[in-house]
């Protein structure tokens, strides 16, 4: 019968058992053809803990990715199957036990293959990072982490592969610029951009950030091209932003999630590939455009004496510009995205998986956008400090602001102190924006009088102009130091001789009392007496004395009348009588 040759699996083996074999199993060695008792050894619990042993401290290894061969060797090179050892042109060779008394490399292979599944030796051998990055399962789709426009934007930068050179001068090569993107992750629009040399840093990222929310139109105008409302039709801000490790954890983001309402995530480290839809714009970007773009890097291998791609170079900054802007138009407009994951509702409504009707039916049927004042983009994006204001003004890396608003208020009364929150643009700092109503609002403050020689520069340029006024106080107090040591010393021989000359003619006769009696008169006469030293005389000639008349034909000097009070005529009476 037929059903005879049914194989019975319960009588067979033991599930989840390990078997402790007594003999070799498995196919024998062809050894054994020689001598019976070369057919191997039987692996049992203590050679699988030599194997566990050294699976972990070598094959296991992260980022070694050692072979199960090498893996092998420093088994045998252990002392579990070692004999003795020998020098050989001076090094210890370690002799290990016959081949038939060891474990085969078959076997190792074996256990590493039954024991340890895939997932946790690329895991142990590779890293978690890499593993998520490289070798994780793809099931999902990125597009659907999002369900509505606007609900997530990718934003990332790269250094574009073209070198540029300056608009005033052709000659000059300027380098590559950085170029930012935003992308909404569920119509694959991109809805902001930046294209200059700022970062990869926040000043690059805010620049994209606040491209994102103005309007389109006129930015394009700015570019000499004139294009409709329809045809980019983003100038709102996401509900959430998305980019990796580096700007959006900065302080500087904070404000987006205060004001705003708007949550910012980060990529894991290492893991560009959650970014997946923004970083393909920029290979799009790159590849496209590199048979227009003289200057561009050449990645392949450059031959000697072959033309430098960087002497090539002979697009602006404003030419670059204007291609990626037509570039991202024609994407925007009518790329057709031929993997895009469509959902049952699009696909009854029959929407090509283009991305502006995907941001245009998104919108008509559930979206999350929401539309800011691009000014208060602007507000919420530029850094922000605590700074103090007072009678003098709004003070901030010493400059003082101010406006008439804050004034009517009575934020510069003397006395008062006022500590407030200002946003600044490190580029120029003729203007510092009060912030109110939590981020909703500002009160543009505009910079004092008294720090007009701060005016148009740059955050960077203020600090240093006040690192070299502070270098020049100080190399010019080791010269003023030597001058109010000389002052000090012309002072002191001032006064010496004042007080020489006080000594010689004091008259020690006088009381106290005596010789502070007349300190008007006396006032009164010295007056007299400069006035006609001081006065004026016009066309008058060198060599004569003002204070000398000519009398009846004779210099004179005058005499003036000098009253003596009472106390004057008895201490000269007392004198006199003293002497008689």
């Amino acid at each position: 019968m037929v059903n005879a040759l049914l194989p019975r699996f319960r009588n067979c083996g033991g599930p989840n058992k390990r078997k402790n074999p007594t003999s070799k199993m498995g196919r024998p060695r062809i050894t054994t053809v020689v001598d019976p008792m070369l057919k191997g050894v039987v692996v049992d619990e203590d050679i699988r803990r030599i194997f566990d042993k050294y699976i972990r401290d070598v094959y296991l290894k992260s980022n070694r990715r050692d072979s199960v061969k090498h893996t092998y060797i420093e088994m045998l090179k252990g002392k579990e199957f070692r004999i003795e050892t020998k020098i050989e042109r001076g090094v210890e060779v370690p002799i290990i036990l016959p081949y038939h008394k060891i474990p085969s490399i078959a076997q190792l292979r074996y256990h590493i293959r039954t024991r340890y599944t895939r997932h946790k030796r690329l895991v142990a051998r590779e890293g978690k990072v890499n593993f998520d990055r490289d070798f994780r399962p793809l099931l999902g789709s990125e597009t659907r982490k999002a369900s509505g426009p606007g609900q997530i934007f990718e934003i990332d930068a790269t250094v574009a592969d073209v070198y540029l050179v300056s608009m005033d001068d052709p000659n000059q090569i300027i380098g590559r610029p950085v170029v930012y993107i935003v992308v909404d992750v569920w119509s694959h629009l991109v809805g902001g951009l930046y294209v200059g040399f700022e970062g990869p840093s926040w000043q690059g990222i805010m620049m994209a950030i606040e491209n994102t929310s103005v309007n389109k139109v006129e930015f394009c105008a700015q570019y000499d091209l004139e294009i409709g409302e329809d045809e980019w039709p983003c100038h709102h801000m996401p509900q959430h932003f998305f980019a990796d490790r580096g700007e959006m954890e900065s302080k500087n983001a904070d404000s987006l999630g205060k004001a705003l309402g708007i949550k910012l995530k980060n990529a894991p480290p290492y893991r560009a590939d959650l970014k997946g839809i923004v970083e393909q714009q920029f290979r799009t970007l790159n590849v496209s455009l590199q048979p227009w773009m003289p200057g561009a890097v050449k990645k392949e291998y450059k031959k000697r004496g072959g033309p430098d791609y960087v002497l090539d170079a002979k697009l602006t900054l404003k030419d670059f510009t204007k291609m990626i802007i037509e570039l991202i138009l024609f994407r925007n407009n009518f790329h057709y995205m031929e993997h895009y994951p469509l959902d049952k509702a699009l696909s009854r409504d029959q929407v090509k998986p283009i991305p502006r009707e995907l941001w245009n039916w998104g919108i008509a049927h559930d979206h999350f956008l929401q539309e800011v004042h691009p000014d208060i983009v602007r507000l919420n994006v530029l850094p922000e400090i605590e700074v103090t204001a007072s009678s003098e003004g709004i003070y901030f890396e010493g400059m003082f602001f101010g406006c008439e608003e804050l004034a009517n208020q009575g934020w510069f009364v003397q006395g008062k102190s006022i500590k407030t929150v200002i946003a600044y643009d490190r580029r120029c700092m003729n203007y510092v924006y009060v912030k109110v109503q939590d981020g909703r609002g500002f009160i543009k403050c505009q910079m004092l009088e008294k720090s007009s020689r701060f005016s148009n520069l740059s955050l960077e340029e203020v600090k240093m102009k006040r690192f070299e006024e502070k270098l020049q106080k100080t190399l010019y107090n080791t010269t003023l130091l030597q001058q109010e040591v000389s002052l000090s010393v012309k002072l002191e021989n001032i006064k010496a001789q004042a007080e020489e000359r006080a000594k010689e003619h004091r008259d020690s006769s006088l009381t106290k009392t005596e010789r502070k009696a007349n300190i008007r008169t006396n006032r009164k006469n010295e007056r007299d007496k400069l006035r006609k030293l001081q006065s004026y005389e016009l066309d008058r000639s060198e060599g004569i004395d003002p204070v000398e008349d000519e009398v009846d034909g004779r210099d004179e000097v005058l005499e003036i009348y000098q009253p003596r009070s009472k106390l004057d005529t008895l201490s000269t009476v007392r004198r006199t009588k003293g002497h008689g």
